[in-house]
């Protein structure tokens, strides 16, 4: 069975980013995916302190990373959601990514591919950046950086996302394996 790890880096578990991840599981789950959607703004997730630990065995700390590394080792696909904070991702996701040196120092075994998932409140929000920093972590960690689906104008509300977000996993999944 193919595996999928969602990584939802918004703090409001009812907004957009976490309905955008919601959908994405389900439309995995209909192709077949075991999905599991990590709630990053309820871990306790700590910042990267550059020890250098990572190159001499594991990630010396101890916090609910491990259960993300955990996922992310048997995954064939990583999605990460934020909502654009000031032209950037959420300190949430950015946290979560500087987390990932151990993929960067070692061969470990992690996901052939990765998607980003992008809200803005504005009518036309920067998401330049984010996919910038999810395409250098897709590269750092050797995933292959597959797209990003973005809903601009969420200050208004959530929009109907069901259908755009089905087409985009149709065409990401479509003859896609590990």
């Amino acid at each position: 069975m193919m595996k999928a790890t969602i990584l939802c880096g918004s703090a409001d578990m009812h907004g957009v980013t976490e309905s955008m991840c919601t959908k994405v599981a389900s439309s995995l789950e209909s192709r077949g995916y075991d999905v599991v959607i990590y709630r990053l703004g309820e871990m306790d997730i700590g910042h990267c302190r550059d020890c250098g630990g990572c190159r001499e065995g594991g990630c010396v700390i101890k916090d609910d990373m491990q259960k993300i590394y955990d996922s992310f080792s048997e995954s064939d696909i990583l999605v990460l959601s934020t909502p654009i904070h000031y032209s950037g991702p959420s300190s949430l996701i950015k946290t979560a990514i500087d987390r990932f040196q151990i993929y960067w120092q070692k061969d470990l075994s992690h996901p052939s591919s990765c998607i980003g998932m992008m809200c803005g409140g504005s009518d036309n929000p920067n998401f330049d950046y984010t996919e910038r920093i999810f395409r250098a972590f897709s590269i750092s960690v050797r995933m292959e950086y597959r797209g990003s689906y973005t809903v601009s104008g969420t200050d208004r509300g959530c929009p109907d996302i069901a259908e755009g977000i089905e087409q985009f996993i149709g065409k990401i999944t479509a003859g896609k394996g590990r």
